[in-house]
């Protein structure tokens, strides 16, 4: 397990992106998530946007699905998933700077429709979501267990979760960790923890209603 050497609060991780807002937006795009390379030819654009499209294909999304994007940075993925799949998305992030710019650059008032909110906390009403996914935003989530049971509530029965997260493989040769997934890289990103990816089908079997499936 990798740790931050400092506690993290939501606090933190809000004025982490608040305050590198301009870099985040200028080196990252309105996608704040790696991206998916398929042949290695893609551009970083066309990357992450595959990565928004496995997201939707995993989530099985047809017209008029109610979507919940966690930690949905600037929104590309909502906007993706509203303009080319018909869902009608809600995100949320605890930025008001990326709540501001999304609903800036958002063509379709309304949808997705953006929200400063701390998901441990949130007030999304029960079984509203046919699906929610997150890219790359459980990291800043220590309480896992709660993470999984406020999924669990919010999601429709037969409702599917979809995540990409970084995670540690079982017995990393030496160095392959090192300086990139280090407790220091972990304070200065926000990231409470890191876990092993067995892990997480135990996290998600045991408050989640209807299995997983994991890749």
């Amino acid at each position: 397990m990798v740790e931050s050497s400092l506690p993290i609060s939501v606090d933190d991780v809000a004025r982490h992106y608040d305050q590198l807002d301009g870099f985040y937006r200028e080196i990252w795009g309105e996608h704040v998530h790696h991206g998916l390379w398929e042949t290695g030819s893609e551009s970083s654009y066309e990357a992450v946007r595959a990565m928004s499209h496995l997201v939707a294909i995993k989530a099985a999304l047809v017209p008029g699905a109610e979507v919940c994007d966690l930690g949905c940075g600037y929104g590309g993925t909502s906007r993706l998933l509203a303009d080319e799949y018909g869902a009608r998305v809600t995100g949320l992030t605890v930025s008001p700077a990326q709540q501001r710019y999304a609903v800036d650059v958002t063509r379709t008032p309304g949808n997705p429709s953006y929200l400063v909110e701390d998901w441990m906390c949130n007030q999304r009403p029960d079984a509203v979501f046919d699906a929610l996914v997150a890219i790359e935003s459980t990291e800043h989530m220590a309480d896992k267990a709660r993470v999984f049971s406020e999924v669990a509530r919010v999601l429709k029965p037969g409702g599917r979760m979809v995540v990409c997260a970084w995670l540690a493989g079982e017995a990393p040769k030496p160095g392959r960790c090192g300086i990139w997934w280090s407790p220091y890289v972990a304070r200065a990103g926000f990231l409470p923890w890191g876990r092993r990816k067995t892990m997480w089908p135990g996290w998600s079997r045991r408050v989640l209603r209807y299995g997983s499936d994991w890749m």
